[in-house]
């Protein structure tokens, strides 16, 4: 099974990277379609990124799953869900760009002073870090690549207590036994199933230090950097500019529900029709995937306590209970819970004690 061919041209924060559908034609090109002269950089790019290192005119950073689902609109036709789950995003570069921009996140803090810019900076690079995170963790596992993405951001970002021993195990809390579950479950790779990873070294093979030890590692493709941050202040200014574009989280909730109603009356009326079902399926498919990643956004994105966004968040809440017995995939429930516990550590960033943190009673799906 083979990896579809990239698009062209990618950015350094993806969200606009679109593969071409089955029939050849994308039909949000002009939405996606970003010359070299404003490409949205958001950090500074790796020597190997093929890009000329930031040296266009800085525009404002998007928001990678707004570049992602916004040009379907809330009302997509029958063609438009089927484009776009044939067009598949590149997980690999998402979870690259997660673990970028986490990394960053945590340099940032050293050897500045500590400003309110600098820290919605840190801000907007950990919604972007988890928005991406949430790409890898929603779209479903089509190829091999695609499993890589998700078990190599999976190794990146498991809880401390994921790893313990069968002795140690029963140490943990509950509550931190269940995050761990979720944790998996959101990147779980489905039935696919993957080939062993790379071969070992033969005899007359040298470079045994860095042999790889998996097709996609991220602290391979992504070397630790020391010493100060790369951000500049041009950059930083971008980055805490970036979360005064904040969304409506009743309209991304909207969007959850209106998707996922689309989804289900689709999967009916493919078990009804008399003509071929799979387009019906594939297009349901697609609205599911539109529903979940709504749903992140509305999950990652921070909300003041008593606010209409903290109302709905706690409404997204009661809304991804309600989905727990029914056959929406195991990792795009889980992936919703995991980001919602996640993005806790962005409210108390954002204000601490009057952004609201979300604990919530989730019916068990794991």
């Amino acid at each position: 099974m083979t990896k579809k061919a990239p698009a062209t041209a990618p950015l350094s924060i993806p969200g606009t990277e679109v593969k071409r559908s089955r029939d050849g034609c994308n039909p949000y090109e002009k939405v996606f379609d970003m010359t070299k002269t404003n490409q949205d950089r958001g950090l500074v790019p790796l020597v190997d990124d093929g890009q000329d290192g930031g040296g266009g005119p800085l525009g404002p950073i998007r928001d990678p799953l707004a570049g992602v689902t916004d040009a379907l609109g809330d009302d997509p036709s029958l063609a438009e869900l089927i484009a776009f789950r044939d067009g598949a995003p590149d997980l690999t570069l998402f979870a690259r760009e997660a673990k970028r921009c986490d990394d960053e996140a945590a340099r940032l803090p050293y050897g500045r002073e500590q400003t309110h810019e600098i820290q919605m900076a840190r801000v907007g690079l950990r919604i972007v870090a988890l928005s991406c995170t949430a790409m890898v963790a929603i779209w479903p596992t089509d190829t091999v690549a695609d499993a890589d993405a998700k078990r190599a951001l999976a190794r990146e970002t498991r809880m401390h207590g994921d790893d313990t021993d069968y002795g140690i195990a029963p140490m943990l809390s509950v509550e931190d036994a269940a995050r761990i579950r979720l944790h998996r479950a959101a990147f779980t790779v489905g039935d696919l199933i993957v080939p062993p990873g790379p071969v070992a070294p033969s005899m007359a093979d040298r470079g045994l230090a860095t042999w790889p030890l998996s097709r996609l590692d991220l602290v391979d493709a992504l070397p630790l950097a020391g010493g100060d941050a790369s951000l500049g202040d041009a950059q930083i200014a971008r980055w805490a500019g970036f979360v005064d574009t904040y969304p409506t989280l009743s309209d991304l909730v909207d969007r959850f529900l209106r998707m996922i109603a689309t989804a289900d009356r689709l999967m009916v009326l493919a078990e009804i029709t008399t003509e071929d079902p799979r387009r019906l399926r594939r297009a349901a498919e697609g609205a599911r995937i539109l529903a979940y990643l709504a749903a992140a956004r509305a999950a990652i994105w921070p909300a003041m306590r008593y606010s209409a966004d903290a109302e709905a968040k706690l409404r997204l809440v009661a809304l991804v209970n309600e989905r727990a017995s029914r056959p929406d995939p195991l990792h795009m429930q889980a992936a919703i819970r995991h980001l919602t516990s996640e993005a806790n550590w962005i409210a108390k960033s954002f204000r601490l004690g009057a952004t609201l943190e979300l604990d919530p009673e989730w019916i068990p799906i794991v």
